[in-house]
């Protein structure tokens, strides 16, 4: 008898799991990135654009792969969870162990080919979304500061606004978490407070953003971050303008009369003024962000310190994530421009030529906000920028893009034998998506 009952108490579990499974949603999306690249002047990590006295620098090329996917459960009408789940993040080709659990993304990542980049709950709330665990972290706006990170946060989208074109989010992020390591102070960690505002028509989507940002990581310093954030992006009929504007301010004041209380204080902005005629669409945009002369003074002023957005490519060399200048993406940048800032302007046009060839085109001049060195040059240069895509498939898509960039005197230092070198990069991929 112990035996039928057991029988039949593990048919109604296996039952009820299954009836459990059914009931829940099951939905799969990725993509799968393969790219080659070639700089003409590199060591190895990112464009080097000066060659001292006596030596010749090398160029670079290599291979590099991602493939992410993204699972989705809608448990019921009121939950889901979502996931993305990266099996290879930009990993170098040569560089994979054979269990694929070395670091692979970047210049010394430490994190392995296998990661769950994002991890998260929605709950439809009586008061409104909310989610919870690691998120995308990037995006907000336009795509002038957008990266691709993740944090962890607990998120609401209140209900009480639904349905008009006023919309707000709360969120808490946790940055750091100490764990009460070396001190005893029993808060030692770092934490980000925001709340948005956003305004959403047919014609207009814009917002503000509020950040602030408490880093309590060393018991002898208060580090107070704010950053007031205002994006709009308008259309109207074939034309378009997207801008962002932010501002950094706070401080850090040490518990130490020998170390230098500091304030923050720094501007960064994009304009964007475009239109789309038919097949073509051409647009013309300058950005900023502020520079910092000097690193001793009590100011901060620098407002790239980790570079430029992650998303935000409208030059290929300048701003690409193959070269380490503006943008941080693969390559941590070997020169000085996150302290120095960014003034630039940039003319581009796509033309599709079908519904499968789109061609690209691009010029853009760019200088440093502030420089450190006496009687530095301040000119980072001209690039010029080629590029095609063509659909293969609906879900396939091949891309070749090439760079030129004739390079500043800011890279030299004002050295009287160091030589800037004009550079060129070439990059081709494929990508699938589903």
């Amino acid at each position: 008898m112990k035996k039928v009952l057991s029988t039949v108490a593990a048919l109604g579990l296996v039952a009820g799991l299954a009836s459990t499974a059914a009931a829940v949603e099951f939905k799969m999306g990725g993509m799968y990135l393969v790219e080659g690249a070639y700089l003409s002047d590199a060591r190895g990590a990112g464009l080097y654009p000066v060659e001292m006295a006596g030596e010749s620098t090398p160029s670079d090329s290599y291979w590099l792969h991602t493939f992410e996917i993204k699972p989705t459960m809608q448990v019921n009408d009121k939950i889901s969870m979502s996931s993305t789940i990266r099996l290879a993040d930009d990993t170098f080709w040569g560089g994979q162990a054979d269990g694929d659990t070395q670091a692979g993304r970047g210049i010394g990542d430490a994190a392995g080919d296998v990661e769950v980049w994002h991890l998260y709950m929605d709950y439809a709330s009586p008061i409104g979304k909310m989610r919870f665990g690691r998120v995308p972290a990037g995006p907000y706006g336009t795509a002038f500061n957008d990266s691709d990170k993740r944090a962890d946060r607990v998120m609401l989208y209140p209900s009480f606004l639904a349905g008009g074109p006023v919309s707000t989010l709360f969120y808490i992020q946790k940055n750091t978490d100490n764990f009460n390591v070396n001190t005893d102070e029993t808060d030692t960690d770092s934490d980000t407070y925001v709340a948005r505002l956003y305004y959403k028509t047919d014609n207009l989507d814009s917002g503000i953003h509020y950040g602030y940002t408490n880093n309590m990581s060393s018991p002898l310093l208060s580090d107070r971050k704010n950053e007031l954030t205002a994006y709009g992006k308008f259309k109207m009929d074939n034309f378009f303008i997207n801008g962002e504007l932010s501002h950094y301010f706070g401080e850090k004041d040490w518990d130490d009369a020998l170390v230098l209380d500091t304030d923050y204080d720094s501007w960064a902005g994009m304009l964007q003024v475009g239109g789309k005629f038919d097949a073509l669409t051409v647009s013309g945009m300058y950005f900023y962000a502020e520079g910092d002369d000097n690193a001793a003074d009590d100011e901060i002023n620098n407002a790239i310190s980790t570079g430029t957005g992650d998303m935000f490519e409208p030059l290929y060399i300048l701003t690409g994530r193959h070269t380490g200048m503006l943008n941080n993406d693969i390559f941590t940048s070997n020169t000085d421009m996150n302290n120095a800032g960014v003034h630039a302007v940039v003319a581009a046009a796509d033309y599709a030529v079908s519904n499968q060839l789109t061609l690209h085109g691009a010029i853009g001049w760019a200088q440093a906000d502030e420089t450190r060195i006496a009687n530095q040059d301040d000119e980072y240069g001209w690039e010029y920028n080629v590029g095609a895509a063509y659909k293969l498939l609906d879900n396939l898509t091949y891309e070749a893009h090439f760079g030129y960039l004739d390079t500043g005197d800011f890279f030299n230092e004002n050295s009287p034998t160091d030589i800037t070198e004009n550079v060129y990069l070439m990059t081709h991929s494929l990508t699938m998506t589903f």
